[in-house]
């Protein structure tokens, strides 16, 4: 371990007006606890600071302590800086000055508080916030809340209960060495480490070997389920190379396939060559056919037109015949005719005389005109009716038009009213009443059972006119009214009751009352100045039935409805006895006390009407309704009017075509009688012309001019003769060559079907090796398919590597052989049977358990010993520096104590490496016969408790690096004896050269004290009667200047 050294303090210079930097020059307040206005100049060293209890003595530790950046509960009294403002004033503040590293360098820290517990921070004048404060005060190493460095009053009590560990903590901020505290934390933290290390290694290591232990017994089974696993691959390695196997021989039969397609191809050129040679002559003898057959064709155009031309002079000839003997029977004719024509001469006089004989004796009989005219005007007068009756059916059919579209017109508007029925009906589901549509329906259906009207809901049977009014009436009746029913039997009430619970709707019985008659609204001239208008029972349209149950239920008789005006006199409202009032924007009410007649008053704003927002009108749809009943009747009767003016229309038309076809018949029967008299003067007509034709003479030269083209008609007949023959002996030498052009062109057909004959066979042949070459490459692409399909699985199963190709060389070459490998290797491994199937993942688990815990035991151990290195080499700069600071505490407090009481100690309380319990044990013994104890409120009184406190804070007098200290009354409950002997040690304490500034508060000093220069006396005279003699003091420099030798230190 490491020689103890030296705290590290900083170094203690005074100037020569005796102060050290941070040591307090000057504290002034205002309105502050108990002072008004209060200055203070303290000394550099010991300041007693006396006067009577409340006097403010502690007002002055609170202010250096909330003055230098300390919390209200440090000081034990206040909780909020607002407390300690002057009871009555608002404000106040703290000012505090520093002495800075020189003489002329002085700190001021001014803190302005307020009732309202915000604190200002002034340094120097210059406002800052309170972090700047910190950074000063932690520069001079002021310690407010260290009870070591600060003592208040209420906070004695709790220095005596600090344990041995919290004293070690506050010794060491205030004494020693800077670095003490913090290397203190540090060994706590680490051997929390090292503890929390140590637990984590020791579970590791047993966590560790219960696995290795659980593995061990595993092995076994481990290396069988192993060795099934090697089997296992093995016949997997061999299932991997199957597939291969199997494209091995598709890639055989594609090969085969691929050459078959390749022969197949040299055959099927071998056959197009042979087809192409054997094509080509037939092109040759074909062309020579041609040019036969073209010769033929030629010849035998020639022929054709020579027989053309024989038989037109052949049809020529004939005619020519049939002329000459027509001509001759036209000779023989004429011999006949002529003896004919005397004969119907005879005849054609004979019909004329006959003819004129009917038209003489045919005679026409008068039209009846009478009667014609008669039908006519009957006709026309039932026309004239059936007129007048088709004018009626236009205008009745005009007026059923005009009903049905009223009666339309109606329907629309129902269906509009009974729309909005359906929004109201859907305000009231959407409002919480979800099946008022069911309840609705089912009223509707059952009407017929009902003895009395019964209305519902209610909403459907309100209409309101106004906007304003609905959002006033809404707001005045309950919501369970507007989805009620009403009904008028009680009868009907329980039948609705019963039928309706279901659907959760309520349902009101009204009983009219003829005796009840309520007063009509009647304004006075007040009501009208004040703007109040109307009353809300007549605001709206409804069933009296209806009306009757809003106005009981809700007091619609009672709640009267305003103007804007009526807002602005609001207050004049009650003297009228109105305890409701309605307005555009507000609803006012009035209650008035049953006991105390005091009346109290409510305003509401006036919300937009939801369920009003619909209006249609029940006596609208009832009139509707009656209407549209009305017109269905009007309709009826309308269309079964015209029904019986049809059935008249049509009778009348049936007697006018009754009579018109009379009057039809009786003139056709004259037309008829006319065209017979025209037909007989047409038949003489005729048969007088037919017998001047008779009667004319024929021509005589009509036989020499027949005999004359007879002759002309034989010799044309010669001349056509002739040039038949000639003709003919041009055909028969055609007909010659055109028999040897076509022997010629057989002989090239034949020739050319035998050779087609052979290219045919030759053309069967390339087609066979066509399909052929067809079928290889079929099979070759399906070859190619499988190979491909093949590879893909395969490849799947295993990819070709080179260590698998050389595992596979190693294995049966043959598909059976290999099969047969892998059953018997899958069987072997099989065969190995296990009672527990996942032993291997287990083991495998719980080996990467192991593996893991064992790199973490190994970081664990390597983190611990680490740690215990860096506790070790911060054990051996710290606990030897803190050993040597309490050797030098306990020798000044056992030197002090020895000389006030028996004996007392201060020793350091180790607990190896439980750094967190090390402490500082302070021992005290008060009479000889008793033993050293540890300083506590159970075994010391307080004197006793005190004394110990001032001696162990004056041993740290030497030790300290703080500028100031403050205890705060320590020397009550001491004995007088103890008391002098404490004051004689702080006094001595205080002349040492390196000794802080320390105010000491007390009530009194015990007379006869030995005092030095280094004591300053700092007098608190402060209450209403000590105003004369406060003057005298006002100053503290007054003090300054009384020294008293310390051969005449009497007081």
């Amino acid at each position: 371990m490491a020689e103890g050294r030296d705290p590290k303090r900083r170094k203690i210079s005074r100037d020569d007006d005796d102060y050290m930097p941070g040591n307090i020059i000057k504290i002034e307040l205002c309105n502050f606890m108990t002072f008004n206005k209060l200055t203070c100049k303290p000394g550099p060293r010991l300041n007693l600071v006396i006067g009577p209890n409340g006097s403010g003595k502690s007002s002055l530790v609170c202010a250096i302590a909330l003055g230098l950046g300390g919390e209200p509960q440090l000081l034990g009294r206040a909780t909020s800086v607002g407390a300690y403002v002057k009871r009555g004033e608002e404000s106040g503040h703290i000012s505090i000055c520093l002495r800075g590293e020189n003489k002329e360098e002085t700190l001021s820290i001014m803190r302005k508080i307020n009732t309202s517990n915000k604190s200002e921070w002034q340094l120097n004048g210059r406002s800052v916030g309170k972090k700047d404060i910190n950074e000063v005060v932690q520069r001079f190493n002021i310690q407010i809340g260290n009870l070591t460095q600060f003592l208040p009053q209420d906070r004695v009590c709790e220095f005596a209960k600090l344990s041995p560990i919290q004293l070690l903590e506050e010794t060491e901020k205030a004494v020693g060495d800077p670095q003490l505290p913090s290397q203190h934390h540090g060994l706590i933290s680490k051997s929390e480490e090292v503890k929390k290390l140590k637990l984590a290694v020791e579970s590791h290591n047993g966590t560790l070997n219960q696995l290795r232990d659980l593995n061990a017994g595993l092995e076994k089974d481990v290396k069988r389920v192993r060795q099934q696993e090697k089997l296992l691959e093995k016949a997997e390695a061999m299932k991997k190379k199957l597939p291969w196997l199997k494209y091995d021989i598709k890639k055989v039969e594609y090969m085969a396939a691929l050459e078959q397609e390749k022969v197949a191809k040299l055959k099927l050129e071998e056959a197009a060559k042979v087809l192409c040679e054997l094509k080509a002559p037939i092109e040759k003898v074909k062309g020579e056919k041609a040019k036969q057959e073209a010769k033929c064709r030629k010849i035998n155009g020639l022929l054709d037109s020579s027989t053309k031309k024989r038989m037109q002079l052949l049809e020529k000839f004939d005619s020519m015949g049939v002329q000459i003997r027509g001509k001759y029977a036209e000779m023989e004719e004429l011999k006949h005719q002529e003896e004919s024509r005397q004969q119907r001469l005879a005849k054609a006089k004979e019909d004329l005389a006959a003819a004129e004989e009917e038209l003489a004796n045919h005679c026409t009989s008068e039209p009846p005109k009478k009667k014609i005219e008669q039908l006519s005007s009957q006709i026309l007068e039932l026309e004239e009716i059936a007129n007048d009756m088709r004018n009626q059916r236009r205008e009745k059919e005009k007026h059923l038009s005009h009903h049905k579209m009223i009666m339309k017109q109606h329907m629309d508007r129902l269906k509009e009213m009974e729309n909005a029925n359906n929004k109201r009906l859907t305000a009231l589901r959407n409002s919480g009443s979800d099946k008022i549509f069911e309840a609705y329906r089912w009223v509707q259906e059952n009407r017929g059972m009902m003895k009395s009207e019964v209305y519902g809901p209610v909403l459907l049977e309100v209409n309101v006119a106004s906007q304003m009014h609905a959002n006033y009436l809404e707001g005045h009746v309950p919501n369970y009214i507007w989805k009620s029913f009403i009904t008028q039997n009680p009868e009907d009430r329980d039948l609705l009751v019963r039928n309706l619970k279901s659907y959760e709707v309520p349902v009101i019985n009204h009983v009219a009352s003829e005796t009840h008659h309520r007063d009509p609204f009647r304004p006075t001239e007040q009501m009208r100045r004040l703007g109040i208008s109307s009353r809300l029972d007549i605001v709206f349209e409804a069933p009296s039935a209806v009306k009757e149950v809003l106005i009981g239920q809700s007091g619609l008789d009672r709640a009267y409805v305003g103007s804007k005006e009526t807002d602005e006199k609001s207050e004049q409202v009650l003297g009228l006895g109105i305890m409701d009032l309605w307005t555009p924007e507000n609803h006012y009410r009035w209650n008035k006390s049953r006991y105390s007649n005091h009346v109290s008053a409510s305003v509401e704003s006036v919300d937009r009407s939801c369920l009003l927002s619909s209006n249609s009108d029940s006596n609208e749809i009832e009139g509707v309704k009656s209407r549209v009943v009305e017109l269905e009747g009007t309709i009826s009767a309308t269309e079964e009017s015209l029904r019986a003016l049809q059935a008249s229309v049509r009778k009348k038309e049936d007697e006018a075509a009754a009579l018109q076809r009379e009057r039809e018949e009786i003139v056709n029967q004259m037309q008829s009688e006319k065209r017979k008299q025209r037909e007989l003067e047409q038949l003489v007509n005729q048969r007088k012309m037919k017998l001047k034709m008779l009667e004319k003479k024929d021509d005589q030269d009509a036989e020499k001019k027949l005999k004359h083209q007879i002759t002309e008609l034989k010799a044309q007949q010669f001349k056509c003769t002739l040039e038949i023959k000639n003709m003919l002996t041009e055909a028969v030498a055609s007909r010659r060559s055109f028999a040897e052009n076509s022997l010629s062109s057989i002989e090239l057909e034949l020739k050319i079907r035998e050779m087609e004959s052979h290219a045919k066979q030759q053309e069967k042949l390339a087609l066979q090796a066509s399909l052929h070459v067809e079928t290889c490459e079929n099979a070759s692409k399906k070859c190619k398919h499988e190979l491909e399909v093949v590879q893909r699985e395969a490849e799947s199963i295993a990819v070709i590597t080179p260590e698998l190709a050389k595992a596979f060389k190693k294995m049966p070459q043959t598909i059976e052989d290999l099969e047969a490998a892998i059953q018997d290797t899958t069987s072997e491994a099989n065969a190995i049977l296990f009672l527990n199937q996942n032993i291997l993942e287990e083991y495998e688990s719980r080996q990467r358990k192991i593996e893991e815990l064992a790199q973490r035991l190994e970081m664990d151990e390597k983190d611990l010993n680490t740690k215990l290195d860096e506790i070790n080499t911060l054990k051996g700069s710290w606990l030897p520096t803190l050993r040597k600071l309490v050797s030098r505490i306990n020798d000044t407090f056992s030197r002090n104590f020895k000389e006030m009481a028996v004996a007392g100690e201060v020793s350091l309380g180790e607990h190896e490496t439980d750094f967190s319990q090390y402490g500082i044990l302070i021992k005290v013994k008060f009479r000889q016969t008793g033993q050293l104890q540890v300083l506590s409120a159970h075994h010391q009184s307080g004197g006793e408790r005190s004394v110990s406190t001032i001696l162990y804070l004056v041993s740290l007098q030497d030790l300290t690096n703080c500028p100031f200290r403050v205890v705060d009354e320590i020397n009550q409950g001491m004995d007088p004896i103890n008391e002098r002997k404490m004051f004689q040690q702080l006094v001595r304490a205080a002349s040492q050269p390196s000794t802080p500034q320390c105010f000491l508060l007390t009530p009194k000093l015990l007379p006869n004290l030995e005092y030095s220069e280094a004591c300053s006396i700092l007098t608190v005279m402060n209450g209403p009667w000590i105003e004369q003699q406060s003057k005298v003091w006002a100053s503290g420099e007054n003090w300054s200047s009384i020294r008293i030798p310390a051969t005449e230190n009497q007081c």
